[in-house]
């Protein structure tokens, strides 16, 4: 613990923890934020943060390893080569932990601010573990590879490596391996799987462990007599990145109980940490449940949030629809009498039933329309009977579509 708190103060970590900082801040806050909504996709996101930080916390460790490697003969005289690389690692590893918790901190503040119900489970948890595991694998690898290279290039070389590594992995069938977060979209109803990241927190400490034994072995010319060790956390790394390596690809399920249903006509489903949306959605849904019942049709019966694809009688809500004004509602509340059978070809009678329905459906409910040449003439300056029986035909059109 004294060789810790030295390191600790003298270690390299210190002097990089700004640019650890500054790495986070720029690639979180600088990009969409949209996840401000959602704890789960906020912190999910937030971890893919690692494919950046990994790289340079790899070539911080590396320089690490190679300011140790000086020493090497006074450590490895006094057989404390395991001591010292694991005290170096172990500090390098807490100004990089400190970083990224801070950083966290700040991505769950957005989240609290923007007004989001404090709703936060296990699966918010312990997600951010597997990101800490990556880490904690790149800095013992870029630290041991400066120790025994013994060289300055080693730094960059780790940052490199590991950064064209990531990418890699990322890219193909072993993704698992440094998939820890990274979401494009809303994650309502959905949560990465505990199995998955177990045995990705699993695997990674392991290999840490290899790693800094392994350094510290080799830098003692196999005199050391801990190679049972060696070859036990060798055989138990193996077998964990096989069962990882593995495991479905898929890296989320289904989270029961996400998305809350309240109120009818329409009924409107919302995630939990939408909840307080759903006035703001219903009163952007109520011109258009009036405007298809003054021409005799049905209004969807409910509005789903996270749903896959819109049905004849439920709409899909996206994250714009819910946060934003009503002008994104008209395709979604269209989409719940267009299926997905009949393709919109140029031309073609369901292109025209389509630009029919939607002219008037957003004429009616006050959006702004635009000159369609597909429009018909006489539902822009028909009587309102002619009008009326357009819409109806092309409604109908649109339905027949659903099969």
């Amino acid at each position: 613990m004294r060789i810790t708190a030295l390191l600790m103060h003298r270690s390299l970590g210190r002097t990089a923890f700004p640019a650890f900082v500054v790495l986070i801040l720029l690639n979180t806050l600088l990009r969409s934020m949209a996840w401000r909504h959602e704890w789960m996709w906020a912190v999910y996101q937030y971890n893919f943060t690692v494919m950046l930080l990994g790289p340079l916390l790899a070539g911080v460790a590396g320089w690490e390893g190679y300011r140790l490697a000086r020493a090497r003969s006074f450590l490895t005289s006094h057989q404390r080569p395991v001591a010292m690389l694991s005290a170096a690692w172990g500090a390098l590893f807490a100004w990089c932990t400190a970083a990224f918790a801070l950083g966290l901190l700040i991505v769950l503040a957005v989240v609290a601010f923007s007004g989001t119900p404090v709703v936060i489970g296990l699966p918010e948890v312990v997600t951010p573990l597997p990101a800490l595991g990556l880490l904690a694998l790149e800095c013992a690898a870029g630290l041991v590879a400066g120790w025994l290279a013994r060289s300055k290039l080693v730094a960059p070389l780790a940052a490199v490596t590991v950064f064209l590594a990531s990418l890699l992995l990322y890219a193909g069938d072993l993704s698992a391996f440094v998939t820890v977060g990274g979401a494009t979209g809303s994650l309502i109803g959905l949560r990465p799987k505990l199995g998955t990241q177990a045995s990705q927190v699993i695997f990674y400490c392991l290999a840490t462990v290899l790693a800094v034994a392994l350094g510290a072995w080799l830098a003692t010319w196999y005199r050391s007599p801990r190679w049972p060790v060696i070859v036990l956390a060798a055989v138990l790394s193996l077998g964990s990145a096989v069962y990882l390596a593995t495991r479905s690809p898929l890296y989320l399920e289904a989270r029961p109980g996400d998305v809350v249903c309240s109120g009818s006509h329409p009924q409107v489903c919302l995630g939990r940490s939408y909840e307080h949306f759903e006035p703001h959605v219903r009163k952007n849904l109520a011109p258009y449940v009036q405007a298809v019942e003054s021409i005799g049709l049905r209004a969807p019966a409910s509005f789903q949030q996270g749903a896959q694809s819109s049905s004849p009688n439920a709409g899909e809500l996206s994250l714009d629809t819910i946060t934003g004004s009503k002008e994104p509602l008209l395709d979604a509340f269209l989409g719940t009498y267009y299926g997905s059978r009949c393709e919109l070809i140029p031309g073609s009678a369901v292109e025209k039933d389509y630009s029919n329905a939607r002219y008037w459906l957003a004429q009616a409910v006050g959006d702004t329309t635009e000159d369609d040449p597909v429009v018909d003439p006489a539902l822009v300056k028909g009587t309102p009977k002619q009008r009326e029986n357009i819409v109806r035909s092309a409604f109908r059109g649109l339905m027949a579509c659903h099969g």
